[in-house]
């Protein structure tokens, strides 16, 4: 366990970040802000409950 779950190098934990961040800047683009605020969006219930779960765990909104 002294390398953690992964044994990425450096460069990995660097990736996942960036991509976990990615994921985050999307789900309030378009969850929060097309679909939440303005109902310009139409999401069906699977992609709603991802982005609604996805939020909560990473920004806890």
């Amino acid at each position: 366990m002294y390398n953690g779950l992964f044994d990425l190098p450096w460069w990995g934990y660097v990736v996942v970040a960036l991509v976990l961040t990615h994921i985050t800047i999307a789900a309030v683009t378009i969850f929060l802000h097309r679909h939440q605020a303005h109902r310009a969006l139409d999401l069906h219930p699977i992609p709603s409950h991802f982005f609604r779960f996805w939020l909560w765990l990473t920004t806890g909104m």
